[in-house]
């Protein structure tokens, strides 16, 4: 799996944003951090033009794991 990494800001702080190759891949990873006991903001959803989802952590900065749309 080819996954992307960047810092990004988000409303909270900052953003430690995971980009992978398809959506499975973002179900996927979501199952294992909720496994390992991360506390999930929100369940995946298409998000301006990414399909992602979010994590919290204590110091309110946000884990995403996010997928690209693909181009047409």
């Amino acid at each position: 799996m080819k996954t992307m990494v960047k810092i990004e800001n988000s409303v909270s702080g900052k953003s430690l944003s995971m980009y992978v190759d398809n959506t499975s891949k973002v179900n996927e990873l979501m199952l294992d951090l909720i496994e390992a006991g991360f506390t999930v903001d929100y369940e995946p959803r298409y998000i301006s033009g990414n399909y992602e989802g979010c994590f919290l952590c204590e110091d309110g900065n946000v884990i995403k794991i996010c997928c690209r749309k693909q181009k047409e």
